[in-house]
């Protein structure tokens, strides 16, 4: 009876048809690449195609493209066209000193890795990032840059820098003859003024002598003066907050140090040498837990 039930019902449906085959719209970026090519050539096509947007996120890749099969097309896209461009000016792929010559100036502040990744749709590793970055840094040494070089490291800065840094302002002293410098050592934090007099050094308003009981940290502080043959010559105020002593003269010293040069500007060279005007930038190691400190650890038993 059921089965006779389902004929009856087939046979008045009629006979099976299929579904008509209609055409999906193309996504935003795939229409937008197409108006591109259409409008501008096939030179505009072939560009859209291997990502010449530079990893915009927004252009569409064919599958004619290398890099459309590793699943990070966008950064692979960019990369192959960044290593072509170094190899068509003959540029170094591996070596920093091409950047780090003191005639390109200083470096663009480059996007961060988080940044970079959101905007341009990249999936990077830190070690992704800084060959990236690397290679960044070796076109922009290019003196003169075509603009479309320009416009494409244009993209990869920073929001809201450009592309090219001002130079930084030479320090002078002020209308009072005073000179200023900041510095910081750990967690402690200064501010110095240099001003010509007898010798006097003062720190929060303290001689440096009542101030600093440990008499390295005093020496610390005055080397800048022995180095530069000026001690007895220039007054010290100094203004610091932070950390223990020891990290307090060390960032007094750097501070003191910055502010002599500009008024010797003859012994900034030394200094530099000597790591007078140099922040140390290491800091304390965290504890860790389970461990007595940073590094040592618990007496290890068997039972």
């Amino acid at each position: 009876m059921r089965r006779l039930l389902l004929m009856s019902a087939s046979a008045a449906a009629g006979p099976l048809r299929r579904a008509p085959c209609v055409a999906l719209p193309l996504p935003v970026s795939a229409v937008r690449a197409r108006a591109l090519a259409t409008d501008a050539g096939p030179a505009a096509s072939a560009g859209a195609s291997v990502g010449v947007g530079a990893g915009s996120g927004d252009l569409y890749h064919s599958v004619d493209d290398a890099a459309f099969f590793t699943g990070n097309p966008h950064y692979y896209a960019l990369l192959m066209r960044v290593n072509s461009l170094i190899r068509l000016y003959n540029l170094p792929m591996r070596d920093p000193a091409v950047y780090r010559h003191p005639d390109v100036g200083p470096l663009p502040q480059w996007m961060p890795i988080k940044e970079m990744s959101a905007l341009k749709q990249f999936r990077l590793t830190f070690a992704m990032y800084d060959d990236l970055i690397h290679k960044l840094n070796v076109l922009y040494s290019i003196r003169e840059k075509p603009s479309s070089l320009t416009l494409l490291l244009q993209q990869y800065v920073r929001p809201g820098q450009q592309l090219t840094q001002p130079e930084k302002p030479v320090p002078q002293l002020d209308a009072d003859g005073r000179a200023f410098a900041r510095a910081s050592r750990k967690t402690a934090k200064a501010q110095a003024w240099v001003v010509r007099g007898s010798g006097e050094i003062f720190i929060n308003g303290v001689h440096i002598s009542e101030y600093f009981s440990e008499i390295p940290d005093r020496e610390l502080i005055v080397r800048p003066f022995e180095v530069a043959n000026a001690l007895g010559r220039f007054n010290v105020w100094a203004i610091v907050s932070g950390g223990g002593k020891s990290g307090q003269a060390g960032a007094v010293a750097v501070a003191t140090a910055r502010a002599l040069a500009i008024h010797v500007p003859e012994v900034a060279t030394d200094f530099a040498l000597s790591g007078l005007t140099k922040i140390d930038r290491r800091q304390v190691e965290r504890k860790k837990t389970g461990q007595p400190k940073a590094r040592k650890k618990n007496t290890w038993l068997k039972r």
